[in-house]
C-alpha cells in the first residue's frame, strides 16, 4: 500500500510541476514553476515608442496571452486586420524568443529577467 502511495505521489508532483529553461546571451537559468503560475513580458514598442505589457499562464505550454497596449501599437502590430487578444488567446507555445534593443523584462513565477540590447529564449522543458 505504502509503495502505491509513492507512486501516486510521484505521479501526481510530476503532473504539477513546470521545468522552465531561460536563456539569455548563453547562460541558462531553470525554474520549477506550477500550471497556476503565470508569466508576463514588458517592453517598449521601438516604433510607437509606447509600452506593450503580454500576459501568459503555463497550463500545457506558453499560453491564454493578453496584450495590453494602446491602439495605435496594437494596430501596429496588426494591420488593423483582427483582433490581437483574440488570436493570442488561441497561441500555445513550447517555447518563446523576445529580443529588444531598448529593454525587455520577462517575468516567470516570481522571478524577473530584465534585458538591455539582448535576447531571451523561454523553453518548457517539462511536461513533454
Amino acid at each position: 500500500m505504502g509503495g502505491l502511495l509513492l507512486v501516486l505521489g510521484l505521479g501526481l508532483l510530476l503532473a504539477l510541476v513546470r521545468v522552465v529553461e531561460v536563456e539569455e546571451e548563453g547562460k541558462k537559468t531553470y525554474l520549477l514553476l506550477t500550471p497556476w503560475d503565470s508569466g508576463r513580458v514588458e517592453f517598449m514598442n521601438s516604433v510607437t515608442g509606447r509600452p506593450v505589457l503580454l500576459e501568459f499562464r503555463l497550463v500545457r505550454g506558453f499560453q491564454g496571452f493578453k496584450a495590453y497596449t494602446d491602439p495605435e501599437t496594437e494596430a501596429y502590430y496588426t494591420g488593423g486586420e483582427y483582433a490581437w487578444n483574440q488570436a493570442l488567446a488561441q497561441e500555445r507555445r513550447r517555447e518563446l524568443r523576445y529580443c529588444s534593443q531598448v529593454g525587455l523584462a520577462l517575468r516567470l513565477g516570481g522571478t524577473w529577467f530584465p534585458v538591455e540590447g539582448g535576447c531571451l529564449r523561454v523553453r518548457l522543458l517539462w511536461p513533454p
